[in-house]
Protein backbone atom coordinates (compact mmCIF):
# COMPACT_ATOMS: atom_id res chain seq x y z
CA UNK A 1 0.00 0.00 0.00
CA UNK A 2 0.84 3.19 -0.48
CA UNK A 3 2.32 5.72 2.49
CA UNK A 4 -0.72 7.62 3.81
CA UNK A 5 -3.24 5.26 2.47
CA UNK A 6 -6.17 4.58 4.51
CA UNK A 7 -6.12 1.05 6.15
CA UNK A 8 -9.21 -0.73 6.76
CA UNK A 9 -8.23 -4.27 7.25
CA UNK A 10 -6.64 -6.31 10.23
CA UNK A 11 -3.22 -7.37 11.13
CA UNK A 12 -2.45 -10.51 12.58
CA UNK A 13 -0.51 -10.07 16.29
CA UNK A 14 2.05 -12.08 15.15
CA UNK A 15 2.80 -10.26 11.55
CA UNK A 16 2.33 -6.86 13.87
CA UNK A 17 5.04 -7.41 15.96
CA UNK A 18 7.57 -9.65 13.79
CA UNK A 19 7.02 -8.36 10.31
CA UNK A 20 7.71 -5.48 8.79
CA UNK A 21 7.09 -3.81 5.24
CA UNK A 22 9.27 -5.82 2.63
CA UNK A 23 7.35 -9.11 4.21
CA UNK A 24 4.17 -10.47 3.22
CA UNK A 25 1.23 -10.71 5.59
CA UNK A 26 -2.12 -12.54 6.02
CA UNK A 27 -5.08 -9.36 6.61
CA UNK A 28 -8.25 -9.76 8.27
CA UNK A 29 -11.89 -7.96 7.97
CA UNK A 30 -13.34 -6.03 10.33
CA UNK A 31 -16.17 -8.28 11.65
CA UNK A 32 -20.14 -6.00 11.10
CA UNK A 33 -19.43 -4.01 14.61
CA UNK A 34 -16.10 -2.60 12.79
CA UNK A 35 -14.43 -4.86 15.34
CA UNK A 36 -10.96 -6.57 14.21
CA UNK A 37 -11.07 -10.76 15.87
CA UNK A 38 -9.36 -11.40 18.66
CA UNK A 39 -5.64 -12.49 17.72
CA UNK A 40 -5.67 -9.21 15.34
CA UNK A 41 -5.23 -5.61 15.51
CA UNK A 42 -6.36 -2.21 13.45
CA UNK A 43 -2.73 -0.58 14.00
CA UNK A 44 -2.25 1.65 16.64
CA UNK A 45 -3.94 4.20 18.20
CA UNK A 46 -2.16 7.52 16.83
CA UNK A 47 -0.37 9.22 19.66
CA UNK A 48 -0.39 12.75 19.68
CA UNK A 49 3.28 14.68 18.69
CA UNK A 50 5.05 11.53 17.97
CA UNK A 51 5.71 9.28 15.20
CA UNK A 52 4.31 6.03 16.64
CA UNK A 53 3.10 2.89 14.20
CA UNK A 54 3.92 1.83 10.78
CA UNK A 55 -0.60 1.64 10.55
CA UNK A 56 -2.00 4.30 12.96
CA UNK A 57 -5.90 4.46 13.73
CA UNK A 58 -8.18 7.09 15.25
CA UNK A 59 -8.06 10.24 12.83
CA UNK A 60 -11.57 11.75 13.10
CA UNK A 61 -12.57 14.27 9.94
CA UNK A 62 -11.76 17.02 12.01
CA UNK A 63 -8.08 15.91 13.02
CA UNK A 64 -8.45 14.88 16.87
CA UNK A 65 -7.74 11.40 17.77
CA UNK A 66 -9.81 8.75 19.20
CA UNK A 67 -10.55 5.23 19.29
CA UNK A 68 -13.26 3.43 21.37
CA UNK A 69 -14.56 -0.19 22.10
CA UNK A 70 -17.87 -1.16 24.08
CA UNK A 71 -19.41 -4.25 24.88
CA UNK A 72 -23.30 -5.10 25.44
CA UNK A 73 -24.93 -8.28 25.87
CA UNK A 74 -21.02 -9.68 24.95
CA UNK A 75 -21.34 -7.88 21.84
CA UNK A 76 -18.59 -5.52 20.70
CA UNK A 77 -18.67 -2.63 18.86
CA UNK A 78 -15.65 -0.87 17.57
CA UNK A 79 -14.73 2.67 16.70
CA UNK A 80 -11.53 2.95 15.52
CA UNK A 81 -12.01 6.28 13.46
CA UNK A 82 -9.67 6.21 10.09
CA UNK A 83 -6.84 4.28 10.28
CA UNK A 84 -4.00 4.84 7.93
CA UNK A 85 -0.51 3.46 6.71
CA UNK A 86 2.69 5.68 7.96
CA UNK A 87 5.70 3.85 6.17
CA UNK A 88 9.24 4.29 7.97
CA UNK A 89 10.91 1.47 7.73
CA UNK A 90 13.70 2.39 10.35
CA UNK A 91 17.01 1.16 10.54
CA UNK A 92 17.70 -1.09 13.62
CA UNK A 93 20.62 -2.38 15.42
CA UNK A 94 19.65 -5.79 13.82
CA UNK A 95 17.46 -5.29 10.56
CA UNK A 96 14.44 -3.20 9.89
CA UNK A 97 11.64 -1.75 12.35
CA UNK A 98 8.35 -3.87 12.80
CA UNK A 99 4.90 -2.89 12.05
CA UNK A 100 4.05 -1.78 15.04
CA UNK A 101 7.07 0.85 14.89
CA UNK A 102 9.39 -1.29 17.53
CA UNK A 103 12.75 -2.87 16.49
CA UNK A 104 12.56 -5.59 19.52
CA UNK A 105 10.03 -7.97 20.52
CA UNK A 106 8.80 -6.58 23.86
CA UNK A 107 10.07 -9.15 25.84
CA UNK A 108 13.51 -7.34 24.90
CA UNK A 109 12.28 -3.44 24.73
CA UNK A 110 12.89 -3.06 28.60
CA UNK A 111 13.50 0.65 29.60
CA UNK A 112 12.29 2.42 26.23
CA UNK A 113 15.86 0.14 24.75
CA UNK A 114 13.73 -1.06 21.96
CA UNK A 115 16.81 -1.62 19.68
CA UNK A 116 16.67 1.15 17.20
CA UNK A 117 19.83 3.08 16.33
CA UNK A 118 21.68 5.52 18.98
CA UNK A 119 20.04 8.74 17.55
CA UNK A 120 16.44 7.28 17.53
CA UNK A 121 15.01 7.80 20.75
CA UNK A 122 11.53 5.80 21.48
CA UNK A 123 9.32 4.62 24.39
CA UNK A 124 7.31 1.09 24.53
CA UNK A 125 3.69 1.68 25.28
CA UNK A 126 0.91 -1.45 25.27
CA UNK A 127 -2.57 -1.84 24.14
CA UNK A 128 -5.06 -5.07 23.63
CA UNK A 129 -6.98 -6.15 20.88
CA UNK A 130 -10.70 -7.69 21.62
CA UNK A 131 -9.80 -11.16 23.15
CA UNK A 132 -7.68 -8.98 26.15
CA UNK A 133 -4.58 -10.10 24.58
CA UNK A 134 -1.39 -7.81 25.35
CA UNK A 135 0.60 -6.15 22.39
CA UNK A 136 3.18 -3.29 22.06
CA UNK A 137 4.00 -0.53 19.74
CA UNK A 138 6.71 1.97 19.86
CA UNK A 139 7.14 5.82 19.45
CA UNK A 140 10.16 7.34 18.20
CA UNK A 141 11.71 10.61 17.41
CA UNK A 142 15.05 12.19 16.54
CA UNK A 143 17.81 12.72 19.40
CA UNK A 144 18.02 16.23 18.29
CA UNK A 145 14.60 17.54 18.42
CA UNK A 146 11.63 19.39 17.77
CA UNK A 147 7.99 20.22 16.95
CA UNK A 148 8.06 19.68 13.06
CA UNK A 149 5.14 20.21 10.57
CA UNK A 150 1.87 22.18 11.41
CA UNK A 151 -0.21 22.74 14.68
CA UNK A 152 -3.46 22.77 12.29
CA UNK A 153 -5.16 19.20 12.36
CA UNK A 154 -7.19 20.47 9.14
CA UNK A 155 -4.68 19.70 7.43
CA UNK A 156 -3.13 16.15 8.64
CA UNK A 157 -6.41 14.41 5.87
CA UNK A 158 -6.79 15.23 2.48
CA UNK A 159 -7.64 13.35 -0.72
CA UNK A 160 -8.61 10.11 0.94
CA UNK A 161 -4.92 10.08 2.97
CA UNK A 162 -3.11 11.06 5.93
CA UNK A 163 -0.36 13.90 4.76
CA UNK A 164 2.37 13.16 7.15
CA UNK A 165 4.37 16.20 6.12
CA UNK A 166 1.43 17.89 8.19
CA UNK A 167 1.28 16.12 11.22
CA UNK A 168 2.07 17.77 14.18
CA UNK A 169 5.15 16.08 15.44
CA UNK A 170 8.72 15.92 17.36
CA UNK A 171 11.66 15.86 14.34
CA UNK A 172 11.15 11.68 13.15
CA UNK A 173 13.99 9.33 13.18
CA UNK A 174 16.40 9.31 9.82
CA UNK A 175 17.44 6.81 8.10
CA UNK A 176 14.48 4.91 7.24
CA UNK A 177 13.77 4.26 3.67
CA UNK A 178 9.94 4.66 3.90
CA UNK A 179 7.80 7.18 2.96
CA UNK A 180 7.71 9.34 6.59
CA UNK A 181 11.05 8.46 8.62
CA UNK A 182 12.26 11.73 7.77
CA UNK A 183 13.97 10.36 4.43
CA UNK A 184 14.11 10.24 1.14
CA UNK A 185 12.87 6.72 -0.72
CA UNK A 186 16.59 5.99 -1.04
CA UNK A 187 17.16 5.23 2.69
CA UNK A 188 18.85 8.76 3.34
CA UNK A 189 18.12 11.25 5.24
CA UNK A 190 16.42 14.08 3.85
CA UNK A 191 18.53 16.59 5.36
CA UNK A 192 21.67 14.80 3.64
CA UNK A 193 20.22 14.69 0.35
CA UNK A 194 19.19 19.18 0.71
CA UNK A 195 22.83 19.17 1.93
CA UNK A 196 24.69 17.06 -1.06
CA UNK A 197 21.54 19.00 -3.80
CA UNK A 198 22.95 22.54 -2.11
CA UNK A 199 26.51 21.41 -2.67
CA UNK A 200 26.23 20.37 -6.39
CA UNK A 201 24.34 23.43 -7.03
CA UNK A 202 27.67 25.70 -6.06
CA UNK A 203 29.97 23.42 -7.83
CA UNK A 204 27.64 23.75 -10.89
CA UNK A 205 27.75 28.06 -10.12
CA UNK A 206 31.64 28.10 -10.10
CA UNK A 207 31.75 25.75 -13.09
CA UNK A 208 30.12 28.57 -14.66
CA UNK A 209 32.56 31.25 -13.70
CA UNK A 210 34.93 29.96 -14.25
CA UNK A 211 34.16 28.75 -18.06
CA UNK A 212 33.63 32.18 -18.36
Amino acid sequence: MEHGAKFEKCIKLADWEGKGLDDDITLEERDANGCCPAGTVPGAKHYNNYVGAQVVCGFKEDGTVATSTSTSNGVSTCTYNSCYVWKQNLKCTDGNQFLNGCCAAEASCANNACGFEADCKNYEYTFKDLGKTSTNYCLTYDKNYKMENTADKADDQSDGKLQTDKVYVYTPCSGGSGGGGGSTGDGKSSRSSKALLGVASLLAMLAGFTNA
